[in-house]
């Protein structure tokens, strides 16, 4: 195994034990992990669900595979984080469940506030893939899209190139600099019915943007503050109409951002409370809790688990 393999985890304590993870990053690579996890010794394993509990399929995985981890590991500790209130009666009988929302938890001096004038109408950062709907986006008229598409997808992606050939399109921005390109718009997209709690809702909201939102289950409304948010059909024309709603309607940028940090302080105070109840001291929270943040060389050292 390579000295720089490392599992789809971050440390967040090290005695006691604490790893964060996304729920199928932990359960669909348990044997990965019962090589490298000491065996007989205690840990906590927080698992940010990353798709909606209330897609009943994924619900019935989670409940199996959580079967089998509690089996290979019968000294850990296993804590959901849930984006939606409605996953609790489903899952707590599988592992213990705080609801406390992913988006809370990105670090706000990454997204500078918007200010001066708005370059786009909108903009929607989502991997081009079909759950993310951004033919919702065609009657868009100014529209900036970033997202990447996988090659089993080249079809798709075409399509949806085909059915916005006005808008502008980034394959791929740093998560460094994404806040900037966010901040030229004049509102967000969120077009998905079924996803998890989307992170760029709140990455959004930090902007200070308004969003334009459908219906949808996996939890992003609840971080979305109510002022800021244009609830639209799943139609072009409503979301176009969302869009236009905005340039007529602005609202002020550090309004969206302190209404966002206020939502989100409640699940930092949550996490924080029950981190320090475990490690007898406070737990540093960082961006996103680590989840997929690795691959830094720093982040690795200090809170990467090196495959064996």
């Amino acid at each position: 195994m390579s000295f720089f393999d490392f599992l789809p985890a971050y440390e967040l304590n090290r005695s006691p034990r604490i790893i964060a993870a996304f729920d199928t990053d932990f359960l669909r690579n348990l044997e990965a992990f019962r090589r490298s996890l000491p065996l007989n010794r205690p840990f906590t394993m927080l698992l940010q669900t990353g798709w909606s509990v209330q897609v009943p399929s994924f619900a019935a995985e989670l409940i199996q595979r959580m079967a089998e981890a509690r089996r290979i590991f019968p000294e850990g500790r296993f804590v959901f984080l849930l984006n939606e209130p409605e996953a609790v009666p489903l899952l707590k009988d599988s592992a213990e469940c705080l609801p406390c929302h992913q988006n809370a938890f990105l670090d706000p001096s990454r997204y500078p506030l918007a200010e001066g004038e708005p370059a786009f109408d909108a903009i929607y950062v989502a991997r081009i893939t079909p759950f993310k709907r951004h033919a919702l986006a065609a009657k868009v008229k100014n529209l900036h899209l970033i997202g990447a598409h996988s090659p089993q997808e080249e079809a798709y992606f075409q399509t949806i190139m085909a059915t916005v050939p006005h808008a502008r399109y980034d394959e791929k921005i740093s998560s460094f600099r994404i806040g900037r390109h966010i901040g030229r718009a004049r509102c967000g997209l969120a077009l998905s019915a079924t996803e998890g709690a989307m992170f760029v809702c709140a990455e959004y909201s930090l902007c200070g943007l308004p969003v334009v939102n459908t219906a949808n289950i996996g939890g992003r409304d609840l971080m979305l503050p109510d002022f800021a948010a244009f609830h639209a059909e799943d139609t072009p024309e409503s979301v176009a109409e969302g869009v236009e709603y905005w340039k007529a309607h602005p609202v002020p940028a550090q309004e969206v951002r302190e209404a966002f940090l206020r939502l989100a302080q409640k699940h930092r105070d949550v996490l924080e409370e029950f981190l320090g109840d475990i490690a007898g001291k406070r737990v540093p929270l960082p961006h996103k809790l680590g989840i997929r943040c690795r691959l830094l060389p720093h982040t690795k050292f200090f809170h990467g688990i090196r495959k064996k």
